[in-house]
C-alpha cells in the first residue's frame, strides 16, 4: 500500500533559497552602500520560508521590509553642513553649528559637534512598515475573500 504524501516542489524551493542566499550576499557586501535594503529582504525571506506558499504572510513580510526602507531612507538624516565662526576677532575659541536635512526637509541641526539622532527615522520606518505589511495582508485577505464569492 502506497502513501500518499504531498509532492514539494524542489526547484521552486532551490530557487526560492537561491534569491535569499544572493540577497543576503549582496546585501552584505554592499551593506555601506545600497545593501541594506537587500539584506534585509533576504533575511525576511530565510524567516518565512516555511510559509513561502501562503501569500498571506509571505507578501506582506516583504512589503513590510520595502516600505520600513522607505519611511526610514524619507525621515533619516542624509546629508549635513557646519559651519563655524570665531567668537572675537583674533579668538582661537570658535563657535560652530551643524544642520542637517533629509528628503522631507525636517531640519536637524545643533551647536559643536552635533550628531543627529536616527530614533526617528527607526520609529517612523518601522510603523511605515508595520502599515504596510497590514494593508498588504488586508488587501490579499480581501482578494482572497473576493475570489471565493464569485
Amino acid at each position: 500500500m502506497e502513501r500518499s504524501v504531498p509532492r514539494r516542489n524542489r526547484v521552486g524551493t532551490a530557487a526560492y533559497w537561491g534569491v535569499a542566499v544572493v540577497l543576503v550576499g549582496f546585501g552584505y557586501l554592499a551593506l555601506f552602500s545600497i545593501g541594506a535594503p537587500f539584506l534585509l529582504t533576504g533575511i525576511a525571506m530565510m524567516v518565512v520560508s516555511p510559509w513561502r506558499s501562503r501569500h498571506e504572510v509571505l507578501w506582506p513580510t516583504l512589503v513590510g521590509v520595502w516600505v520600513f526602507v522607505l519611511g526610514y531612507l524619507l525621515v533619516a538624516p542624509l546629508g549635513c553642513t557646519s559651519t563655524a565662526t570665531a567668537v572675537t576677532v583674533g579668538s582661537p575659541v570658535a563657535t560652530s553649528h551643524t544642520t542637517c536635512t533629509n528628503i522631507l526637509g525636517i531640519d536637524y541641526s545643533g551647536t559643536g559637534t552635533y550628531e543627529p539622532t536616527l530614533l526617528p527615522a527607526l520609529v517612523f520606518g518601522a510603523a511605515a512598515g508595520a502599515a504596510g505589511a497590514l494593508a498588504t495582508r488586508f488587501l490579499l485577505r480581501r482578494r482572497r475573500g473576493a475570489s471565493i464569492t464569485t
